[in-house]
């Protein structure tokens, strides 16, 4: 019985790495060839554009992609693997020759952890300063010879003590910080813009912020005034500034620690990014739950001929994990849930209803 449990262990996992590599292969090159065509046309309107620069879009784009669909892949995989062992009857064979369900699962299971640590890993090492390079390239139009500056970010947007805030780019400079192209809009007490600053740049020097090109807008008195400069009285100091304009998933896990620390020191709403940061933990796990929302699909009679409809059933669970999961981490960034329930509630609940399917199939 080892020696079969051995045998059977390893069909299994190469069957299923077999689809895996395939699908996951299948989704990062259709999805990148449309992705291509929207963005082929911004890409080649760079001065002295060639196709190193589609092929540079390639390297940092495909990472996204592939990390994205990694658990699509393998719950398709998994859907795949299992009606073949249905339909070919070896599932049953193994379950007659004294294997339970659970133990025709296993090696699906064990496959899918590995995948999961992988994805992790190649999540954290590769595709979290790609997403940053990439999104710091867009934002200079893909310009073929740009400098690259980790320090800089780019199309900040956030809220702080009731002014709305925009500026093209953020960047550090010393003990101080710059910001270029600043668009400050000011609320009432009803939620209404009273007044609006535009500014060519504001520099946060000793202390305070000087904004530079300065254009007010008074929506009370419909006036328009100018100045060369003038303060900008904000409590929002530069390292809040960069904690509050923090992107978690172009962010790698230490400093994003660090920046929800500065958040929480700063008295500051650190849900979203507590959230994000959990999630980045929480979605590689999702793979771990696709053997068992897959289940449904490698039990039963081949001949009774419903072979379709339990991969579909199979499939359909594992997108209710995924709507799930996207579900609760919106709801978790946006303050309604806790952040630990946020992250890792689908994961639990579906982890539950996979068990209790597949006793049910036992029995």
């Amino acid at each position: 019985m080892t020696l079969l449990n051995g045998v059977f262990t390893a069909y299994v996992a190469r069957q299923f790495l077999l689809r895996f590599i395939g699908l996951l292969a299948f989704f990062v090159i259709i999805l990148q060839m449309l992705d291509l065509l929207n963005e082929s046309a911004d890409l080649l309107a760079a001065e002295g554009a060639t196709g190193a620069s589609v092929m540079r879009y390639i390297g940092l784009r495909a990472p996204q992609i592939a990390s994205q669909f990694t658990p699509f892949a393998a719950l398709l995989a998994v859907v795949a693997t299992l009606s073949m062992l249905n339909m070919r009857s070896e599932g049953t064979v193994m379950r007659a020759a004294g294997l339970s369900g659970h133990r025709v699962l296993f090696p699906l299971g064990t496959a899918c952890g590995a995948i999961a640590a992988a994805h992790f890993f190649f999540h954290e090492t590769a595709v979290v300063g790609a997403t940053e390079k990439l999104a710091y390239w867009e934002a200079n139009d893909y310009a073929v010879d740009l400098v690259p500056d980790s320090g800089t970010r780019a199309n900040v947007r956030l809220s702080f003590n009731g002014e709305f805030i925009h500026a093209e780019s953020a960047a550090r400079v010393g003990a101080g910080a710059r910001l270029n192209r600043v668009t400050i809009n000011s609320l009432d007490g009803s939620g209404l813009i009273r007044a609006r600053i535009e500014a060519q740049s504001a520099l946060f020097e000793n202390g305070r912020w000087r904004l530079v090109g300065v254009r007010t807008y008074d929506f009370a008195s419909l006036a328009v005034d100018y100045a060369t400069e003038g303060p900008w009285p904000t409590a929002l100091g530069p390292e809040l500034l960069f904690a509050l304009s923090l992107n978690p998933d172009r962010t790698p896990l230490p400093e994003l620690m660090a920046q929800i620390r500065q958040l929480r020191a700063d008295g500051a709403d650190t849900r979203a990014a507590t959230t994000s940061f959990l999630s980045r933990f929480s979605k590689p796990m999702g793979t771990l739950v696709m053997p068992l929302l897959g289940a449904i699909a490698g039990f039963g009679i081949s001949r009774q001929g419903n072979q379709l409809a339990r991969a579909v059933v199979g499939a359909g669970l594992g997108f209710s994990y995924f709507v799930g999961e996207n579900l609760m981490l919106a709801l978790g960034k946006l303050g309604v849930a806790p952040a630990m329930l946020g992250a890792f509630f689908p994961f639990a609940l579906f982890m539950v209803v996979g068990f209790a399917i597949l006793l049910a199939m036992e029995n």
